[in-house]
C-alpha cells in the first residue's frame, strides 16, 4: 500500500511551498553562511519540516505510516535534493 492520495499531494504541495521559501531566502543564507555546504544543510532543513508535516498528516487521520509509507516519503522527499543544490549552483 502506498502513501494516501491525500497526504502524497499535500506533501508535494508542502515540499513545494518549503522550496519556493528557500529559494526566496538564498542570497541572505549564501551571506550569513558563507563557506557552508548550504545545499545539504537546507535539504535536511526541508526534510526535517516536511517529515514533521507527514508523521501530523497521519496523526490528524489516526493512523501510523508503514514501512512502505516511509520508504515512499524517502523517495518524494529526495527528489528535492537536486532542486535545492541547483539554487545554490548559481
Amino acid at each position: 500500500m502506498a502513501i494516501q492520495k491525500e497526504i502524497q499531494e499535500y506533501m508535494n504541495r508542502h515540499l513545494d511551498l518549503l522550496l519556493a521559501q528557500t529559494k526566496s531566502y538564498v542570497p541572505f543564507i549564501k551571506t550569513a553562511f558563507p563557506g557552508m555546504d548550504l545545499a545539504d544543510a537546507c535539504f535536511n532543513l526541508v526534510v526535517g519540516n516536511a517529515f514533521s508535516v507527514f508523521l501530523g498528516q497521519y496523526a490528524m487521520r489516526i493512523k501510523s505510516p508503514t514501512e512502505e509509507d516511509l520508504i515512499e516519503f524517502g523517495k518524494m522527499a529526495s527528489q528535492y535534493r537536486k532542486k535545492i543544490s541547483e539554487l545554490f549552483s548559481e
